[in-house]
């Protein structure tokens, strides 16, 4: 696989003249192009034909018909006489289009779509891609790799350049066109590109080519049946639901997932895992899951424990429950090619492994030696795989985080590795490997305890990945690149379908150092994911091993999130219901224009609708520029003032605080808890209250047990909390919506504290209400 070469459109045979009849001709036969329309404005392209008869993508979209109009709500899908291809508004707009006779070409069993570039487009998504957040002139490659293997280390260490392909493969495209959005979305595993770079066509020296448009957008797949969704926003927010919606929703996570987790790799014991409980109550810091990289197992042998290490793992188990951890291992897919070791035995038997070009099981060279790897692309194999998961999790396991599934294979060349007992080559299911291996197992855990929510955490992945797993971005590096690069690395994740991510903080390969990892927990303590993780043979990274200073920091934001967690819980379950964003660009929410370019701020974002960051992530940075968008005021947390929105300020970095705002008009709940405490109780919250002046406050909360499925059977209590500002009085009404989950034990606030507001720079007291009852309302005004 070349990573930096790609299909050219010149070779590629442009189909011409659409007849009427969807069908279309070239030298290697007659083709139909399929299409559907939906009334979200999805419009699904298929051809069909001879070597494109079947679709291998185990992506699972949900497509919703609608009419046989080829016609959305809003937008309507025309096939021009010339061979162009139009999407137009109702009123008649052109939103997106092809030159005449260049809107689809093939070339063998490569296909490619075409479509024309306009000056002043921008675009995002992409997947994971460690650059910048806006990609134009990029060409850029889908192969899931494994960096560390794959490139060279200034590449992945420093970014020059920034390594591409990386470990998740999501080729999907946001066209931002002024404040209006497309997506594109290619529902094809196989090895991919997009080219949206100016000299893709015309080459190095500049010079047009013969064929096609120097100025065009491309999409093309080196092998499999084309499958392209056109999806039309026209908001961000929208484009981003619509897009949730056909991927399907990330399922809510238990409440513990979103807490803080520690991770090395060097933790391989009960002895490891008892010391760090000791260590975290020592320095009161809130801790929910301590992880457990490969060297617990016996001689890397997986759904293993070595006995040196875990004599009873039952008991160890049980012991960090009653002491409210929870233990997280790595799981890999390779098993030890070894003659009577029962799960390569199991496995063996079920003819669950890879076959090689002869016939015989494919063997790589990980880290057991001469491995076998599962078939995730056949079910009988995926079973037994959740079968194995299920009575590993059994002994009390929590989760799991999924690694070296891109797949990685050591040296051994993985082109060999075949798939479907041998009939299919490896790139049919190269990037879906690890989708395959997240499918089965989540199914294992769910089989194992079917009432409990599953954390699984995944290096790899593909389109549908989030229906699964969470995915960290991979082996990161302990540098202000890495941080810099992970807001834009995670926000493109997000608005490509992927909410559930984050970034390794302090960065795992290298040693951190105090400054670095203060920063990185100032910037990224409110990531989907917190996870603290380091190499071996590298700095100890916990928040006790730099200096008292670091100490108090890291201590102070893992803190701050957990009072922030039922915020964060909240927004995951919006996520679930409606598929809206969780981490968000400012232009998310906010429209840009050219006295505010929001979609090149790429060093600020929002965590929900509500909480703007602007961390600084440059080393030694001293002061730094921050955006306040929109024509509404934000509450600056470290100042405790209030500042308007559309402009720029200048802020000085401080050896606490990190630059914080909350939006006007906003109600956060934070949890009631005490100092080291992570325990989870959605029933207990202080909601604080944020108005800048006249105006209405209003949020709705939703609370259930936090780790069961029982909400989806109604064990969930929902109320909707107005704040109001009349005069001199604050009136607050909290309506109950729902009442599955019992009563609430509420406090509201508007104290001027770090997570509070004065109303018109005057104190006002604090007012608790406790123990509201359902079934009624109630009202609750004081005098200023």
């Amino acid at each position: 696989m070349h990573f930096h070469k790609y299909p050219h459109p010149s070779n590629f045979e442009f189909s011409g003249t659409i007849r009427a009849n969807h069908t279309f001709k070239t030298r290697k036969g007659t083709y139909r192009l399929n299409v559907r329309a939906n009334a979200d404005d999805i419009y699904h392209l298929q051809i069909t034909g001879k070597g494109w008869e079947k679709s291998e993508s185990q992506a699972g979209l949900r497509f919703l018909k609608g009419s046989k109009k080829l016609a959305g709500r809003q937008t309507e899908l025309h096939f021009g006489a010339r061979g162009d291809l139009r999407l137009k508004a109702k009123g008649g707009q052109v939103l997106l289009s092809s030159l005449p006779k260049q809107f689809f070409g093939q070339q063998g069993q490569g296909s490619i779509f075409e479509f024309i570039r306009t000056p002043h487009d921008q675009f995002y998504g992409l997947g994971e891609k460690w650059s910048s957040l806006e990609h134009s002139n990029k060409t850029v490659k889908f192969w899931n790799t494994d960096l560390g293997a794959d490139f060279h280390p200034e590449s992945y260490i420093n970014g020059n350049p920034a390594p591409d392909p990386v470990y998740v493969s999501i080729p999907y495209l946001i066209i931002k066109r002024g404040n209006a959005y497309i997506g594109l979305l290619l529902d094809n595993l196989h090895a991919s590109f997009i080219s949206l770079s100016p000299r893709f066509k015309s080459g190095l020296m500049g010079e047009k080519g013969t064929k096609g448009n120097s100025d065009a957008i491309y999409l093309c797949t080196e092998k499999g049946q084309p499958n392209l969704y056109i999806i039309y926003g026209p908001s961000l927010p929208e484009l981003t639901r619509k897009l949730q919606k056909l991927v399907g929703t990330t399922p809510l996570p238990p409440a513990w997932a979103l807490g803080y987790h520690q991770c090395r790799w060097g933790y391989e014991s009960e002895a490891d895992l008892l010391g760090l409980d000791r260590n975290f109550r020592k320095h009161g810091i809130p801790v929910d899951g301590l992880w457990l990289d490969i060297d617990y197992m016996d001689g890397y042998r997986v759904f293993t424990f070595a006995d040196k290490h875990f004599p009873n793992p039952r008991k160890a188990a049980s012991k960090l429950k009653k002491l409210g951890r929870k233990i997280v291992p790595i799981i890999d897919p390779g098993v030890k090619f070894e003659k009577g070791y029962r799960v390569y035995e199991s496995g063996h038997r079920a003819k669950a492994f890879c076959q090689n070009p002869q016939g015989g099981e494919y063997i790589g060279l990980v880290w057991p030696g001469e491995t076998v790897f599962p078939d995730f692309s056949l079910k009988s194999a995926r079973d037994w795989w959740a079968k194995e998961v299920k009575d590993f999790a059994a002994v009390g396991i929590d989760g799991a985080w999924l690694d070296m599934n891109d797949p990685s294979t050591g040296i051994s060349e993985n082109s060999d590795m075949l798939f479907d007992h041998g009939r299919k080559s490896h790139d049919t299911f190269h990037n879906q490997y690890a989708l395959g291996m997240a499918m089965a197992s989540r199914q294992g855990f769910l089989e194992a305890r079917p009432d409990e929510r599953p954390f699984l955490l995944c290096r790899s992945g593909s389109i549908g990945t989030n229906r699964y797993t969470a995915v960290w971005t991979g082996d990161n590096h302990s540098n202000y690149h890495h941080l810099k690069s992970s807001i834009a690395t995670t926000l493109n994740l997000a608005l490509s379908g992927i909410p559930f991510n984050g970034a390794d903080v302090g960065g795992f390969g290298g040693d951190s150092f105090p400054e670095l990892i203060r920063d990185w927990f100032k910037a990224g303590f409110l990531f989907p994911v917190l996870r603290n993780h380091s190499g071996i043979k590298t700095r100890q990274q916990e928040p006790w091993a730099f200096d008292r200073k670091t100490l108090r920091v890291l201590r102070h934001y893992i803190r701050l999130r957990y009072r922030l967690r039922p915020y964060l819980y909240q927004l995951f379950a919006q996520h679930e219901r409606t598929g809206e964003a969780i981490l968000r660009p400012l232009f998310y929410d906010f429209a840009d224009s050219s006295k505010m370019p929001l979609g090149l701020v790429d060093d600020q974002f929002l965590v929900g609708p509500y909480i703007l960051q602007a961390p600084f992530v440059q080393a030694e940075q001293k002061s730094r520029e921050v955006v306040l968008p929109g024509k509404i005021n934000w509450y600056d947390v470290s100042e405790g003032r209030w500042l308007k929105g559309n402009q720029k300020i200048t802020v000085t970095a401080k050896s606490l605080e990190t630059p914080l705002y909350i939006r006007d008009g906003t109600i956060l709940p934070l949890a009631r808890l005490g100092e080291g405490d992570h325990t989870f109780n959605s029933k207990l919250v202080d909601f604080h209250i944020y108005l800048s002046g006249k105006g209405t406050a209003q949020t709705r909360y939703i609370f259930d047990d936090g780790h069961s499925f029982a909400y989806e059977n109604g064990k969930r209590s929902e109320v909707e909390i107005t704040a109001q500002r009349i005069g001199t009085m604050l009136a607050i009404t909290v309506n109950i919506v729902k009442n599955g989950y019992g009563k609430g034990d509420f406090t509201f606030t508007t104290e001027k504290t770090i997570h509070a507001v004065t109303l018109n720079g005057i104190r006002a007291r604090r007012i608790s209400a406790q123990g509201i009852t359902f079934g009624t309302q109630k009202w609750i005004t004081w005098c200023l």
